[in-house]
């Protein structure tokens, strides 16, 4: 694999690791600070979806590669090879239209919203409605990379 998809991967991992954690720690303080303290932290909620979001789309390309996707494969893979991989073809470029589909409108959606701002931190909300241009893209991206090269991440490595 090479210098850069083992980069590309590491950043992914590292990033949904984080936002993972993130969202754990926030939940947790959330509970402390309304249960335990009386008082609530009002803006742990947006960033906690805002995390999840992010994490959810970055981390769903390097999910389909390392195959953790939900697959009912089994009249596929009974079929002659040559009409199995012209299904897989046909499949996957069915799956790009539709994230080409999600990206557009995605961004149409992400800036009709630029002007709008979070409830309690205040930021953009192209930022929240990006993830799905981002997700889509690098999902199509995995698609593209499985459907031409295999499989790109190997059994065995990464987080698992």
């Amino acid at each position: 694999m090479s210098n850069f998809l083992r980069g590309y991967r590491l950043a992914v991992e590292t990033i949904c690791m984080a936002g993972i954690s993130l969202v754990a720690i926030l939940g947790g303080l959330q509970v402390w600070f309304r249960y335990v303290s009386g008082s609530s932290l009002v803006w742990s909620e947006e960033v906690m979806r805002l995390s999840m979001i992010w994490t959810v789309m970055l981390g769903s390309g390097l999910a389909y590669s390392r195959g953790q996707f939900l697959g009912m494969r089994f009249v596929v893979e009974a079929m002659p090879p040559r009409i199995a991989r012209a299904c897989d073809i046909l499949a996957a470029v069915l799956v790009i239209g539709f994230l080409v589909a999600i990206a557009w409108y995605g961004w149409v959606f992400a800036w009709k919203t630029r002007l709008q701002s979070s409830s309690t931190l205040g930021y953009s909300l192209i930022w929240l409605h990006g993830a799905i241009v981002v997700g889509a893209v690098l999902m199509a991206l995995h698609v593209l990379a499985e459907t031409l090269w295999g499989k790109g991440v190997p059994k065995g490595e990464g987080i698992q």
